[in-house]
């Protein structure tokens, strides 16, 4: 299973739009999605420190996930949303990673989405 970056962003801004500080954002909640991708970048989102999550595997050996609960953004996944928010920054953000033939992580992202940021902001 691949980190998706299109189901992260839209995990991180559902979990933005919630009416309360705590929600409860299954992968059923996407249904354009597989649920099992959507729940597999959950739990790479709550591993990396960005959402508060709760993530089971099934124990039947099949390796998938039987439940997934995004409940809130941390503080560090509000400051990558941020980042990620503005389409035009996104769109440079994936532009970049594409052009320079690079994968992206949560580190590097924020990194060029910052440096474009502050490109859009001085120019």
């Amino acid at each position: 299973m691949r980190k998706d970056w299109t189901i992260i962003r839209q995990i991180l801004l559902r979990l933005e739009e919630s009416a309360t500080p705590n929600t409860v954002l299954r992968p059923d909640h996407f249904e354009s999605l597989p649920a099992q991708e959507v729940a597999y970048n959950m739990r790479l989102l709550a591993e990396a420190g960005f959402i508060e999550a709760n993530i089971q595997e099934l124990r039947n050996g099949s390796g998938e996930i039987g439940a997934a609960i995004a409940r809130r953004l941390t503080n560090s996944g509000h400051d990558l949303l941020d980042t990620i928010r503005n389409e035009t920054v996104w769109k440079k953000i994936k532009d970049t990673f594409r052009d320079k033939g690079l994968d992206m992580t949560f580190d590097l992202v924020l990194s060029v989405g910052k440096k474009i940021a502050e490109q859009l902001l001085l120019s």
